[in-house]
């Protein structure tokens, strides 16, 4: 009888549209739970297979529609790097995302991802840390609690990495907070201003600029040309930021050390 009363009020209850599928997998993804983004995604691109600018969704309201590009950064987010290049290629023939202001970065930022020479800014022999073992132990508690997350966790998520990489920064231990940048990159590669980090916390997350930062400090050169370019191909940092005229600056000195 109960089986039967389940299968009845699932018959009755109304199918998602094409529209609610994709917005639950953009929002899925923004959670960090790349694989039930995927299933929502796959649904949307089965009901509505065209990517497109400027589509209606209710009155008045329009979206990029491209689920190729989430379905790519739900499957690297997974860990399905192959099934995430298939959906890189297929956006990228589509040509939507290109033209997208919104999927624009986020398409740029998985081609270097997925496809392009990540370690530019991350083959580098590393110094030694500035913070004590015990020191360095106490802060990331401090951050992972600060950040709702587990403090023995072995998988933090990028929000937790990243702001672990700003403390270490603050505390000029450049050394251990380009490990930190860089798994957050690895985890999250396209910047945003004011990204969620979890719950109603926003952050500007400029990875590539904290991390040319950290290695401008360590003198790391070329590395951190490598990362100033990717910020710069990205538009990572707004020109109203009090971050860019740093960035400007950081440019300036690395081209010059490289020229010596």
């Amino acid at each position: 009888m109960h089986t039967i009363l389940a299968l009845v009020l699932w018959l009755a209850a109304p199918s998602l549209t094409w529209y609610e599928h994709y917005d639950r997998g953009v929002r899925l993804i923004e959670q960090g739970q790349g694989a039930a983004a995927r299933d929502e995604l796959n649904a949307a691109l089965a009901e509505r297979p065209t990517e497109q600018l400027q589509v209606a969704t209710r009155p008045q309201e329009y979206i990029d529609y491209l689920p190729h590009l989430y379905l790519a950064i739900a499957n690297q987010m997974t860990g399905d790097v192959n099934a995430a290049r298939v959906h890189l290629a297929r956006a990228e023939d589509a040509g939507v995302a290109a033209k997208s202001e919104a999927g624009r970065s986020l398409l740029v930022a998985y081609q270097l991802l997925l496809r392009g020479n990540t370690t530019g800014y991350a083959a580098y022999a590393p110094k030694p840390p500035v913070v004590s073992d015990a020191e360095f132990k106490q802060l990331r508690e401090d951050v992972l609690t600060k950040c709702n997350v587990a403090p023995d966790t072995s998988n933090a998520p990028w929000y937790a990495r990243y702001e672990l990489g700003l403390e270490l920064e603050r505390k000029g231990d450049y050394s251990r907070a380009l490990g930190e940048l860089i798994d957050a990159v690895a985890l999250r590669p396209n910047p945003q201003q004011r990204a969620r980090m979890y719950g109603m916390w926003l952050i500007d997350y400029y990875p590539y600029f904290h991390i040319a930062r950290s290695h401008v400090r360590l003198e790391n050169w070329q590395c951190a040309k490598n990362a100033i370019d990717i910020s710069q191909r990205l538009g990572e940092i707004p020109p109203a930021s009090p971050e860019f005229h740093e960035l400007l600056a950081m440019q300036a000195e690395t081209a010059k050390r490289l020229r010596q």
